[in-house]
């Protein structure tokens, strides 16, 4: 029988993600926080000076947003993918490093 979580994930490298994430936020005042908003601004600034991007399409319920917003929120959702991908991979790597040094 699987064990259960919660929340729900599907392992326990999920569950030290979701609660480290959820007990540690990004801070905007630090300097890789300043450093990413400005790139987040960046982003949306070159992304809303394009041709096109203020023609209305569906968000997730169905009302309508700027194009721009839409891509600026799938390309969150994909670094928050990648931030768990490092994160836990960070996380695999130190314990090989622990598993190697306790093995010394």
């Amino acid at each position: 029988m699987e064990p259960e979580y919660y929340p729900p994930v599907e392992n326990l490298l999920d569950l030290i993600y979701e609660h480290y994430t959820e007990n540690n936020p990004v801070e905007k005042n630090t300097v890789a926080g300043k450093e990413a908003k400005a790139k987040e601004k960046e982003l949306e600034e070159w992304l809303r000076g394009l041709d096109g991007m203020d023609r209305l399409v569906d968000d997730y319920v169905g009302d309508k947003i700027p194009l721009w917003e839409k891509i600026m929120d799938r390309q969150g959702t994909v670094c928050c993918a990648w931030e768990k991908t490092a994160f836990e991979e960070g996380l695999k790597v130190g314990i090989r490093l622990m598993m190697e040094v306790y093995s010394l």
